[in-house]
């Protein structure tokens, strides 16, 4: 009797073309240190020192050091180390997430234009002060304020709440005693305080207080970050796709806004220690030609040939040894690498800067030209993305003082001609027409705006408003009370007798 089916089994073999990026670890080690200062790369330098024996600082007159990386070294044993199932939008996180917005504090900074160049040498606070203060400014309530003091007393260095609600309670010494309501209460206040997301208890709290504040739908940002929050720390944005029931474009669209949030709004503030800046290029003057020289404080480093010798031998080392000596030499050479690209992308960034700038350098802050990381980014054949990670906290020694590279980038206002001046330069204008005004006729900022457009320089009031308060300028209202002040401590000084 034959059956009435039949199962075939069909075997065929297809061939497909699929384009997926993923970072390898020589990538992102790469992708790390563009943002590292000269400080902490030599750290990063001696940390690998220590770590892998085929890692060794180059002697003076090391000739292997200061040659181009051969062409044939093109068989050398990479990194066997594949990531298991790449996923195709794995960039997004690396490049987007966690980088494009890193700010090198342990955060991703909201964009927002840079403090002027005037407030960059100031004494920094902590985070403690910088909320005291506002705690002092809106809660009136002895209590409350007593319970806000211990909570912020209670707070990491990453601004998350060191310890549960119980223990605040128990250490605020009230009477009577302070309840977990009661503290919970204050703790949503400080939440919204600056920066947001100060007191959170966990990451999904700090990342949800902050998208209050965010823009546009939020939506199905919330549910992200409280749901699905371990798909986009692990890059798993196929399964997340699938279980928003959305394309690859709108997982990209939201994740780049996460980006934007800041997963450690602690670390923006001073620890209360003083920082050493290390500059990491100078810039003097020869022959009437400004020139930049790299900071000497980085060693050179070479990967151990001996270790690679012993990987391509024959019989001379047991299969162990020569595994162990291939994957050293491998790593070392790639974190050669990864230096070298850094010290040559930042050198690149800081002569097109300096290029541009010569005119700041010759003759101070009105000539200072504003300039937008794309332009510097084409001059110098590299992406966006990179400039914006290597003009992350490097400081230029120059003969203005030491200067931030980030203080170069900011936006530009229209001249009257059709040309731009640089929003530093303007900046600087006001607090020189403010230091000029008449004590007994001070400038308001409607008066200022009428000064600057007689200069060609077309602003709005709020905008000088804006400056004059980054400045720390009073209003002119305050102002002329303090003029007065000022004036009748003088008399009286002048007429006290002997």
């Amino acid at each position: 009797m034959k059956p009435r089916h039949q199962l075939r089994a069909n075997v065929q073999v297809r061939t497909t073309h699929q384009q997926r990026l993923a970072l390898t670890p020589q990538v992102r080690q790469t992708i790390e240190m563009l943002s590292l200062p000269t400080a902490e790369l030599r750290l990063r330098i001696e940390q690998e020192l220590l770590r892998n024996p085929a890692l060794e600082e180059a002697l003076e007159g090391d000739e292997e050091e200061f040659a181009a990386i051969d062409e044939d070294e093109e068989d050398e044993v990479e990194d066997p180390a594949a990531e298991e199932d790449p996923d195709a939008m794995s960039e997004i996180l690396a490049e987007d997430f966690f980088q494009e917005n890193h700010d090198n504090t342990g955060g991703l900074a909201l964009r927002e234009e840079p403090p002027s160049l005037e407030r960059t040498l100031a004494a920094g606070r902590t985070l403690s002060e910088h909320l005291i203060e506002q705690l002092g400014l809106s809660v009136e309530d002895e209590r409350d304020r007593a319970i806000g003091v211990t909570i912020i007393g209670n707070l990491d260095a990453r601004g998350y709440l060191d310890g549960s609600l119980e223990d605040v309670a128990a250490q605020t010494d009230l009477t009577p005693p302070a309840g977990v309501a009661e503290v919970e209460g204050v703790r949503q206040r400080i939440l919204r305080f600056d920066p947001v997301g100060s007191g959170s208890l966990d990451l999904t709290e700090c990342l949800l207080v902050q998208l209050e504040f965010l823009e546009g739908d939020t939506a199905p940002l919330r549910t992200i970050v409280r749901e699905h929050l371990d798909l986009v720390a692990r890059e798993r944005f196929r399964d997340l796709a699938k279980r928003m029931k959305v394309d690859f474009a709108s997982i990209a669209r939201w994740v780049r806004r996460l980006g934007e949030l800041d997963l450690r709004p602690g670390l923006r503030f001073s620890t209360g220690r003083e920082q050493v800046v290390v500059p990491d290029a100078r810039v003097y003057r020869v022959g009437g030609r400004w020139r930049v020289e790299m900071s000497e404080r980085i060693p050179r480093i070479r990967a151990n040939p001996l270790y690679r010798r012993i990987a391509r031998s024959e019989n001379r080392h047991t299969a162990a040894e020569k595994e162990f000596a291939r994957d050293a030499w491998s790593r070392a050479k790639g974190f050669q690498r990864s230096v070298q690209q850094q010290q040559e992308t930042v050198r690149l960034v800081a002569e097109d800067i300096v290029r541009k700038q010569e005119d700041f350098l010759n003759e101070g802050i009105d000539k200072i030209r504003p300039m937008v990381l794309n332009d510097v980014a084409r001059d110098i054949g590299r992406a966006e993305s990179t400039v914006s990670r290597v003009v992350a906290n490097k400081y230029f020694a120059t003969p203005r003082g030491l200067i931030p590279f980030r203080q170069f980038f900011h936006s530009a206002l229209a001249l009257r001609d059709g040309r731009q001046v640089s929003s530093e330069a303007v900046r600087a204008r006001v607090q020189r027409i403010v230091k000029r005004e008449d004590p007994d006729f001070p400038l308001t900022d409607e008066q200022i705006v009428r000064l600057l457009e007689r200069r060609g320089i077309m602003i709005a009031r709020r905008t000088v408003a804006k400056y004059r308060k980054a400045l720390r300028i009073p209003s002119s209202n305050e102002r002329r009370i303090r003029y007065r002040n000022r004036l009748t401590d003088e008399e009286r000084r002048g007429g006290a007798g002997p």
